[in-house]
């Protein structure tokens, strides 16, 4: 399969599944780390959930890609592909991950544009000790823990992740009556 492709069937994972499935816009994006850090989401290994057995999986999706041109280009591409097809998986935004510790006006820009035709966005800053971390070393954070005393370095989950995983939740709870109503 490819980027962004979708699946017939739901997903084989383990019940309960996440709550949310981040797909990445291109390998790299940051999806393993987000994953790790917030306890609700999963990857989604680069494929739409069918959408139809929300029994069986969830059908909430959020793109992350990484804060370059080539990332920001892809995810465009998911998004209008997610539009034009009229698939049935719910996508609830986007989440850019920095590249580096500064971001090139061209590359702002752009993603100003691709998170507009995303609708939600949340913004992941340049994190320096992750270069030395190790993923399953990272803390988790649970949307019930409420928001920690430590924010900072390897034994915290940073406020512009938790800040992340609440836009996501409640993105999800603003698609609840949609999702009902089988819209």
């Amino acid at each position: 399969m490819s980027a962004g492709d979708v699946l017939e069937a739901p997903m084989s994972v383990d019940r309960p599944g996440p709550a949310v499935w981040l797909m990445g816009s291109k390998g790299g994006a940051g999806v393993s780390t987000l994953a790790q850090w917030l306890s609700f989401t999963g990857d989604s290994d680069r494929q739409w959930p069918c959408g139809t057995d929300v029994e069986a999986e969830s059908p909430y999706v959020v793109i992350v890609a990484r804060e370059t041109s080539d990332g920001l280009r892809a995810a465009h591409g998911l998004i209008v592909r997610h539009k034009e097809r009229e698939l049935s998986s719910r996508l609830l935004g986007l989440v850019t991950v920095a590249a580096s510790p500064t971001l090139d006006k061209s590359v702002r820009q752009y993603r100003d544009i691709v998170s507009a035709a995303a609708g939600a966005h949340w913004r992941i800053e340049w994190h320096k000790f992750l270069a030395a971390a190790t993923l399953t070393a990272l803390p988790r954070w649970r949307p019930l823990d409420g928001m920690p005393e430590q924010t900072k370095g390897t034994n915290a989950v940073p406020t512009d992740v938790i800040a992340a995983g609440i836009g996501i939740l409640t993105e999800i709870q603003r698609s609840l009556p949609d999702l009902r109503s089988g819209h």
